[in-house]
């Protein structure tokens, strides 16, 4: 009989043998008015709790109290995966529209299509012209960019404004955090790190690699801008982080697709470069007390001494490297495009961009285990030092910060 008890508790998500067999000896050792007011909660909620007709949240009544609320903006609808979504971003307080659960994602391993999902309830709300944004919150994993893209291929004709969370965190903490900006932006289809993301890429279509590609770069490109801006300081080396990772893996891509050869001898004059000063500057001001870092470049080189780099410089480098290849892409010159960005992914703002990464994930890592940098303090790019010296103070770093790490 306990074992039972032990099996049926195993069931439940995130719950595994042990969490089973603790919960199971914690409801024997309680009192019995304990055990039957748990007993009452779960049949109670399953006879009374149902699921909105109108947005599919869970309700007592035949719609929920969201729906219900005169107050509520019934111009903006966000859409979430489930429940729990929409009490995730409830508690921020922050979202006054009106909700819609999808009751999932698409999921074609586990066999869930766009018919298993309540998208001809959306459409049906959409269809009385009352709703003027769609705000697509689902899960910023592989699943939930596969709906969220699907979404916006359906709802594109309607002409509505449709915007994405920033992806990489859980839904409630991008909200808490982003809502006042909203900085993905309005939604251009296909507008999505993670969509189309995986190795088949390796024999598609050139044209279709390279809007994907591109599409990965703006996205990029916007976040990045948007996080300059400095609205919110707080979360701009976490959001940096995600944000580097994912253009990383489009790098990924770009090195794992075949040689590309471009069509001309000689690349086609591109005019005057976009400027990426005043990027540079906004993240210098911003990261000042952290800008500076030291990288060694190549692994399989014989060991080089550290160079001092800033995050500032490598973000409006990777920047300037990425918006030449949109130049040509956006130019019709689609071999031309993918030709730069897979070089220079090779020569130029690959490597940077992963040197930054790590000088992201080792802030981050400092951070979170509680580790100073007082160390850093002192490393300046701009002091008036030969390429040697220079070397050699990072190197200086480095070792400090390494033999402090060693001593912890």
């Amino acid at each position: 009989m306990v074992q039972d008890l032990i099996d049926e508790l195993g069931r439940l998500p995130g719950v595994g043998p042990k969490s089973a067999q603790r919960i199971a000896f914690h409801i024997l050792q309680a009192e019995p008015t304990d055990v039957r007011r748990l007993a009452h909660a779960l049949l109670e909620v399953k006879d009374k709790v149902r699921f909105c007709a109108v947005c599919g949240n869970v309700a007592q009544e035949e719609r929920c109290g969201i729906c219900r609320d005169p107050r509520r903006d019934t111009t903006v609808i966000c859409v979430v995966e489930e429940p729990k979504d929409v009490v995730a971003i409830e508690r921020t307080r922050e979202f006054r529209g009106k909700y819609h659960v999808l009751g999932g994602a698409i999921s074609p391993i586990e066999g869930v299509g766009p018919d298993d999902l309540r998208i001809r309830e959306l459409l049906k709300r959409l269809a009385d012209g009352e709703v003027t944004e769609l705000i697509l919150a689902t899960d910023p994993n592989l699943e939930g960019e596969a709906t969220a893209t699907y979404l916006a291929r359906m709802i594109k004709p309607m002409g509505l404004k449709v915007t994405r969370l920033a992806s990489g965190l859980p839904v409630g903490e991008i909200w808490s955090t982003r809502t006042r900006s909203r900085s993905g932006g309005p939604l251009k289809e296909g507008d999505f790190s993670m969509s189309d993301a995986t190795l088949h890429a390796l024999g598609q279509d050139p044209d279709d690699f390279a809007a994907s590609i591109a599409d990965q770069i703006e996205s990029f490109i916007v976040a990045v801008t948007e996080v300059a801006k400095g609205e919110d300081p707080d979360s701009a080396v976490p959001f940096l982080l995600l944000e580097v990772s994912q253009l990383l893996l489009a790098g990924g891509r770009l090195g794992a697709y075949q040689d590309v050869l471009p069509d001309e001898r000689y690349e086609p004059d591109l005019g005057p470069e976009p400027d990426v000063d005043d990027l540079r500057e906004r993240f210098a001001i911003m990261l000042e007390p952290v800008d500076v870092y030291s990288e060694v470049f190549d692994p399989y080189e014989p060991r080089k001494a550290p160079v001092a780099h800033r995050i500032s410089d490598d973000l409006a480098d990777v920047v300037a490297d990425l918006r030449h290849g949109l130049i040509h892409h956006q130019s019709g010159r689609i071999t031309e495009a993918l030709w730069w960005w897979q070089f220079s992914y090779f020569t130029n703002w690959g490597p940077t961009a992963s040197a930054t990464l790590r000088a992201l994930q080792s802030l981050i890592s400092h951070v979170r285990l509680n580790q100073p940098l007082e160390a850093l303090d002192g490393l300046d790019t701009d002091e008036e030092m030969a390429e040697e010296d220079l070397a050699e103070q990072a190197g200086q770093v480095m070792a400090q910060e390494l033999g402090g790490l060693g001593r912890k």
